[in-house]
């Protein structure tokens, strides 16, 4: 009946009250009564915790077997921890005292702020690099608030008031700006300015004869991108990559359209027109946020490839970028590896269809990877792909291969991933690494791995080089990525202000890119020397700091370092070394920025002016050696060194030839090229960030130099009758260097 229900409606809300008294008044009894316990318990639970210290002490004392004796042992740890146990809490109690008189409300409110900002920020960094950053913003928050709040609960005219209004203002629109400004120029090197030297040949940045058709192909079905979907000119099949690749969420299929059983093959083409057969350049991106398409980035370099006679493809695959918030996938770099082969399969077929502007027009004999971030290990895990039948992580994905991949260009390249848990290295392949100082995102020098394990085995001419580019990010070689070498918001702290303009970046890129491709897949001689020496290529590039290194398939090592932990062997049992005068020399590896390991071992030789002579580092030769090893004049000595100079100057020293029958020949290693000075980075605005997450600001990057065996023996020396190598650190009162590489190369190479 309608007055029962009525009546029944207040009754039920007058219990649901009744039920949250009760239980209010439950928890605030529990509450007392654990205060009460609590009051009651502080002595011995303080005792407890004094004791827990006091008895580790003892165990520390104890165990610390110092020789001294156990007694002493126990006195010297056991006094100054108890010592540091009685007074810290009268350190601390002044604090405690401080906070028990804040405002509940506030520092749950700081509390909980600050928990919430570490978790946001841990989310893209790990947890105790972020940690000061937080809590010094939350701080920063507090002060600014803390001071406007003032103001606004006092007499708002009064000076104190004011003041107080004045310096929240500041501090806060200071945190503005600091957020907002490009950062600092905290390390200038102004006075390295080697010599420019000149070649003939014309500037490779320059666009070429031909015309340039641009086309895309795809699966046609894209949700995201109309060139791949009513815009494509070409329809490719899908592929199931389901066993390559995981991690496959429902929320990427929803972004997308598709899951990793239906993977595109999308990609935008650059293609000379005229006839002819034209190298293939595969261009691959790195990780990035997927919502924003990295492929569109490498543009610039497609159309001047593709106007110098190259097919150049920019591949997309921003389907396996990370999102915020749909994670990142499993195998990655397998995957990508795997889908730049699946591309080559499909200008295959392209170059077998009289139905598309390919046919017969793709030079199958010369085909170049080029890949950037995790793009650039892609492209050398590809080329090992390349050789194999299956995939090392699953043997029941077969390979059907075998492209001729003459040629790879890593820049900034990662290097973590591996097959059956060993590192990837390459084999007989033409290898072109780019990096800049200032990347802020692969901050290692991770391509220095890559270019070390990287052999030559089969005696062709096979080379490699790397160009180290001081002021260099990571993002400016894609115009999408742009100066953001991370996201939103630790972007905001990275300093920006040292670097290149993004487009003198993409002209060093241009320029090295072009000429490599040109030396090896075209045979273009002219280009080898600014490999071997960037400053033959200075009059095409900003004004800034290179450091390059160069090897090729006729270096013979004489000590490479990587042998034994005898400083008097290499890796030729005819030689022996020695150094005498030196403050300090020992063998050991190479490390990064980080401390981590760069697959490089050489040789640390320190000198200062503590002695009355020359430090002197010297190889010794058997009788005849360089006669029996068929080196003449056709041959340069190389070698590869790092300044460890803690300040801005740099090193020099002379590399001396000394005959069995005493007479000698020397040069001057800053009139071959200068060795460049340490680089000193800040990644950072802020110091404790640099460090925790960037680690030292200078790390050692190898300069390759190259001295032709003439200079020696034009000033009146038999190359067969020399006994000795010596590098005489004569020319600068103290140096610090790290030296590796120590070998001959065929300088008509």
């Amino acid at each position: 009946m309608e007055p029962d229900k009525k009546y029944e409606q207040p009754v039920e809300i007058k219990n649901k009250k009744s039920y949250f008294h009760r239980m209010k008044k439950y928890f605030l009894k529990a509450w007392r009564r654990f205060e009460s316990a609590a009051g009651r318990a502080w002595k011995g639970a303080a005792i407890g915790a004094f004791t827990v210290v006091f008895l580790f002490s003892v165990f520390f004392g104890v165990g610390l077997e110092s020789g001294l004796g156990t007694v002493p042992d126990f006195i010297i740890v056991v006094l100054p921890l108890l010592l540091a146990a009685l007074i810290s809490p009268f350190i601390v109690y002044p604090a405690v005292k401080l906070v028990k008189k804040l405002n509940d409300r506030f520092l749950a409110i700081v509390i909980s702020s600050a928990a919430i900002l570490l978790i946001l920020l841990s989310q893209v960094r790990s947890t105790y690099q972020i940690m000061p950053l937080s809590y010094i913003l939350v701080g920063i928050g507090v002060a600014s608030g803390g001071a406007v709040g003032f103001w606004w609960n006092s007499k708002r005219t009064k000076i104190t008031s004011v003041a107080a209004l004045v310096f929240g203002f500041l501090l806060a629109g200071g945190l503005a700006v600091w957020l907002v400004m490009p950062g600092i120029d905290r390390y200038v090197v102004s006075d390295f300015e080697p010599s420019s030297k000149t070649i003939q040949a014309e500037d490779p940045s320059k666009p070429g004869e031909f015309n340039v058709n641009t086309f895309t192909y795809g699966s046609g079905m894209d949700k995201r991108r109309h060139e791949f979907a009513e815009g494509v000119e070409y329809r490719t099949d899908t592929l199931n990559a389901s066993r390559v690749s995981g991690g496959w969420n429902k929320y990427r299929t929803w972004f997308w359209g598709f899951d990793e059983t239906e993977i595109p093959l999308n990609g935008t083409v650059w293609m000379p027109e005229g006839k002819g057969k034209f190298p293939l350049v595969l261009m691959v991106h790195g990780n990035h946020i997927m919502e924003e398409f990295s492929d569109e980035g490498y543009a610039y370099l497609g159309e001047l490839l593709a106007s110098r006679g190259y097919i150049a493809v920019s591949i997309d695959e921003n389907f396996l970028n990370t999102s915020s918030w749909s994670g990142s996938l499993n195998n990655e770099i397998s995957t990508r590896a795997w889908l730049l082969l699946k591309h080559l399969n499909q200008f295959e077929e392209f170059n077998q269809s009289k139905k598309t502007d390919m046919y017969q027009k793709v030079d199958f004999d010369n085909i170049a990877l080029l890949g950037h971030s995790r793009g650039g290990q892609a492209a050398a895990v590809a080329t090992e792909y390349n050789k194999l039948d299956k995939y090392p992580n699953n043997g029941s994905v077969t390979f059907h291969f075998d492209y001729k991949i003459k040629s790879v260009v890593a820049i900034a390249p990662t290097d973590y991933f591996t097959l059956g848990d060993k590192p990837v290295h390459m084999e007989n392949v033409n290898y072109l690494l780019l990096q800049g100082s200032y990347d802020s995102d692969v901050s290692e020098f991770s391509g220095d791995r890559q270019y070390n394990g990287l052999q030559f085995t089969d005696g062709n001419g096979w080379m490699k080089s790397s160009l180290y580019i001081h002021r260099a990010n990571h993002g400016q070689f894609n115009t999408v990525w742009n100066d953001d070498d991370t996201t939103l918001p630790m972007n905001l702290f990275i300093n920006k202000k040292p670097l290149l303009d993004g487009e003198e970046q993409r002209q060093i890129a241009k320029t090295y890119v072009s000429a490599f491709l040109d030396a090896t897949l075209k045979g273009k001689e002219e280009y080898k020397p600014i490999f071997k020496d960037y400053s033959y290529a200075l009059h095409w590039l900003p004004d800034t700091i290179y450091i390059n290194r160069y090897s090729d398939s006729s270096f013979q090592v004489l000590n490479d370092y990587e042998n034994d932990y005898d400083l008097a062997t290499g890796n030729d049992n005819e030689i022996s070394f020695d150094g005498s005068r030196l403050s300090f020399w020992k063998e050991g590896e190479l490390e990064s920025r980080e401390d981590d390991d760069r697959l490089n071992h050489g040789v640390y030789l320190k000198w200062n002016e503590g002695y009355s002579l020359s430090g002197l580092y010297e190889m010794d030769l058997k009788e005849e050696y360089l006669t029996n090893h068929n080196i003449n004049s056709d041959h340069s000595l190389t070698f590869s060194a790092a300044n460890m100079m803690d300040g801005d100057e740099s090193s020099d020293f002379t590399i001396r030839l000394e005959t069995s029958d005493g007479k000698s020949a020397e040069v001057t290693l800053s009139d071959m090229l200068p060795l460049a000075p340490a680089l000193k980075v800040q990644h950072s605005k802020t110091w404790f960030y640099q460090k925790s997450r960037y680690g030292k600001v200078h790390e050692p990057v190898l300069q390759t130099f190259q001295i032709p065996l003439t200079n020696f023996t034009s000033q009146g020396i038999e190359l067969g009758s020399v006994k000795k190598i010596e590098f005489v650190f004569d020319k600068t009162s103290k140096g610090y260097i790290f030296l590796d590489e120590i070998g001959i190369i065929n300088t008509t190479d």
